[in-house]
């Protein structure tokens, strides 16, 4: 083959590979601009379009099994938030074992000597609880705090303080039971977070 020859060989490659080149490029600049004409050429006619995705079901409500891993006898000056602390590590989940021993105790601050107290499987591992956990324990609160609100104005100390520990385990507490909490034990307890802060 002359030089000529190998030149315009050359030059046939070069200007192939440009090609090559430039048709990569606009290709890209036209799938960036989303001009849809390039690549729907590709696609095969038979496929059925994509539609929209259907919802996730809803997840069913975490079912929480309660059940009795021991019993405590009540010794002199104990109280459910001390034995709470003993057994659960946790003084202010008392209320929740209040009322899975029914409410034996007419008011939730006396328990007697010799009285036998259920230990329920505890709720939640050290701070961390669940929606479903979270909500079963500011339920217990409400349940403790009507109580409190059954015997008189003589308990309002422990019904304003109840509430503001249930703040504790959801800022949002007083606002979730606003329809059930006396205006006037509501504006306490609001007042108590405002002076002193969330328990930790």
């Amino acid at each position: 083959m002359n030089e000529s020859g190998s030149v315009l060989r050359d030059l046939a490659i070069a200007l192939g590979v440009l090609s090559l080149v430039f048709a990569g490029l606009f290709a890209w600049v036209s799938l960036s601009r989303n001009e849809p004409e390039l690549y729907t050429t590709f696609i095969d006619p038979s496929v059925p379009a994509m539609t929209e995705l259907e919802p996730l079901p809803e997840i069913e409500k975490e079912e929480i099994l309660r059940y009795v891993v021991d019993r405590h006898t009540v010794i002199n000056g104990e109280s459910f938030s001390l034995i709470t602390g003993i057994h659960w590590d946790d003084i202010f989940l008392w209320p929740d074992l209040y009322i899975r021993n029914d409410m034996k105790s007419e008011d939730p601050d006396l328990i007697f000597p010799d009285e036998i107290i259920d230990i329920y499987n505890r709720l939640g591992r050290g701070d961390l609880y669940s929606d479903t956990e979270q909500e079963m324990i500011l339920d217990a609160y409400i349940q403790v705090y009507e109580r409190f609100k059954s015997l008189g104005p003589r308990k309002n100390g422990s019904a304003w303080t109840l509430l503001w520990c249930g703040a504790k385990y959801d800022h949002a507490f007083l606002d979730i039971y606003a329809d059930r909490i006396d205006p006037e034990d509501l504006a306490v307890a609001q007042r108590y977070i405002d002076e002193e802060g969330f328990l930790d």
